[in-house]
């Protein structure tokens, strides 16, 4: 699902590349919050979402966000500029000629707010039922947990709500409150920024796999937060190290897998214990070219030395393609003169190649070195 907001200025660009990228996504249980609310939070029913956004010069002029589930549904409707308070659990303005109407239907109660700016600021008109109601503080509860499950769904409030999380619970505040996300889209665009902005301990960046790991069913979004994480540090710690490549293997698909394991590779430094995990990663892949690529970048980065090489030929026996087992002992050959066991597994490789031409090229490779 997509969710768009109209928001100030300066944060419209973000928002908009929101709105493009957030895919539907199953329904997922949004707990209740805190007594911040009054409300259940509607759990989404994945076939009845709808959102549709028209913009213009970067500015979001309308936006229309639907979603429902059993026995509630929810209804926005805005146009114009709307800006929220700083931890977007009020609405503070709607532009001149602007205009926001929500409803919300939960059971038998059906509740509805209409906003549009006056001479004297903005108007709110609020009912229950039909029945027109104060704008008290119950009323303000229940636009506030609306905020935040929208928020939860989409993330649309990151810019608001990030900062005044992190200000009063540091990076604990916002590890919680993915938690609490209702889709792997939301979740991961607190995290990445949690990694991305935020200097963090060993413990919080092995919590942040941890979430991603028993939480994310997306690997694209599991491979885009785990890629932002190696960017960020060493993997060096055994336990991180550990619950990183277990985060990797729960990934299904070898293109997104392999995108993390190049990743680690395209570091400047990196262990040799962390080198070796992810070659043997590499191993449980279905797909022969991106077992491939894994290995390839194993070599290109020097990570591996010569008594590393080992893995690296236990793991590209696995290729059932003549080609992509080819190109890698090819590599392999061009790195190392191999001697003794690694030399013994080499040809034991090469003998698996069914192609007369491929597997000329690999021996060849290896009668080369012994004119070195």
């Amino acid at each position: 699902m997509i969710v768009a907001l109209v928001v100030p200025r300066f944060a419209a660009a973000s928002l908009a590349a929101f709105l493009l990228a957030y895919p539907a996504q199953t329904a997922e249980a949004i707990g209740r919050s805190s007594a911040q609310r009054e409300r259940v939070a509607c759990k989404r029913d994945g076939h009845s979402v709808e959102n549709s956004h028209t913009q213009r010069n970067n500015d979001l002029i309308r936006w229309r966000a639907r979603w429902s589930g059993e026995d509630c549904s929810i209804d926005l409707l805005a146009t114009g500029e709307v800006k929220f308070n700083a931890d977007f659990t009020d609405i503070i303005s709607v532009s001149n000629g602007g205009t926001l109407d929500i409803t919300d239907v939960d059971g038998n109660t059906t509740r509805r707010l209409r906003m549009r700016p006056d001479g004297r600021g903005m108007s709110r008109t609020y009912s229950v039922n039909g029945r027109e109601q104060p704008w008290d503080d119950s009323a303000q509860r229940w636009l506030a947990g609306l905020l935040i499950d929208l928020d939860r769904i989409s993330a649309a409030g990151v810019d608001y709500r990030f900062p005044t999380l992190y200000a009063a619970g540091g990076a604990r505040a916002i590890l919680d409150e993915s938690e609490k996300m209702g889709g792997d889209y939301a979740r991961g665009v607190y995290l990445r920024r949690l990694v991305d902005t935020q200097r963090l301990t060993d413990a919080e960046y092995q919590r942040v796999v941890d979430v991603a790991s028993r939480l994310m069913s997306s690997d694209y979004e599991m491979s885009r937060l785990l890629r932002s994480v190696a960017e960020h540090t060493s993997l060096d710690n055994e336990a991180m190290r550990n619950s990183y490549i277990m985060a990797v293997g729960r990934m299904s698909s070898d293109y997104e897998r392999s995108r993390v394991l190049q990743t680690i590779f395209a570091k400047t430094t990196i262990s040799h214990d962390l080198a070796r995990a992810a070659v043997k990663a590499a191993g449980s892949f279905n797909s022969d070219y991106e077992r491939s690529r894994v290995l390839l970048a194993a070599i290109e980065s020097k990570a591996l030395a010569i008594d590393d090489v080992i893995p690296v030929l236990e793991t590209v026996t696995q290729t059932r393609s003549d080609y992509e087992k080819a190109r890698v002992l090819l590599a392999v050959a061009e790195r190392w003169t191999l001697s003794g066991d690694a030399r013994k597994l080499y040809l034991r490789a090469a003998d698996t190649i069914r192609s007369d031409y491929e597997n000329r090229r690999v021996l060849s490779a290896l009668v080369r070195q012994e004119a070195r």
